[in-house]
């Protein structure tokens, strides 16, 4: 099996971040929709597994009860981070979110014809159930493959846009090439002007670059310090 072929199912930095993001949710489904869901609790990040859902709105939604801890939190800070392995072929899913709770009754009753099981669980009070909605986020795919190189792509939805790389060379760059030279990742590339520049989907986001770079913070700057 050819690794570069396996690597993101196939996707490229040519495909969109809607594409990017069907396909990915179309992996996460088959395997249950199952990841793990970080919120804040007092100050300090708090995980467990749920199952992520999309309903015939197209939109993805998870369910927890009103009497959990976890309700509490999604209704003080409604944002979640999630990840998730994929397959056997060592691809993984993060994806950052702003939630909503759900109060569309059309919604909870096509939740509750697919998911008997909760029902079930819950059967001496129903109404205790309630749905968040992912509003709005982004995320990232990525596959460790060949020789332990990384490959990614970025996405988003509801109306986001795509995290950026943490670093990213400016037009301030000489050409000296020590970028090029010590990128393990080989993400780094020269155009015909001798710039150089990143491309994304093989970056591993690491930093070498920039520690190597005699001009970090103009030719070479970071989002963690230049800003």
């Amino acid at each position: 099996m050819i690794y570069d072929e396996i690597a993101l199912w196939g996707l490229t930095d040519q495909d969109t971040v809607e594409e990017i993001w069907e396909k990915s949710f179309h992996y996460l489904k088959m395997q249950g929709g199952r990841v793990s869901i970080a919120t804040i609790k007092n100050g300090r990040p708090e995980s467990r597994i749920i199952s992520l859902q999309r309903m015939s709105d197209h939109s993805v939604y998870f369910m927890t009860s009103r009497g959990k801890p976890f309700y509490r939190q999604l209704t003080q800070h409604p944002y979640i981070a999630a990840s998730s392995l994929l397959d056997d072929t060592h691809h993984c899913i993060r994806i950052s979110a702003q939630v909503e709770e759900c109060t569309d009754p059309a919604v909870y009753q096509e939740y509750a014809q697919k998911n008997p099981g909760t029902m079930t669980m819950y059967r001496n009070n129903t109404d205790i159930i309630v749905l968040f909605k992912l509003l709005k986020g982004n995320g990232e795919i990525l596959h460790l493959y060949r020789d332990d190189m990384v490959r990614r792509l970025r996405f988003a939805f509801g109306g986001t846009e795509p995290e950026p790389l943490t670093y990213s060379i400016t037009d301030a760059c000489t050409g000296c090439g020590l970028c090029y030279e010590n990128c393990a990742e080989h993400s780094i590339y020269r155009s015909q002007d001798g710039k150089y520049h990143i491309r994304s989907m093989d970056c591993d986001d690491c930093g070498i670059c920039y520690t190597k770079c005699p001009l970090a913070g103009t030719a070479l700057v970071s989002r963690l310090t230049d800003q």
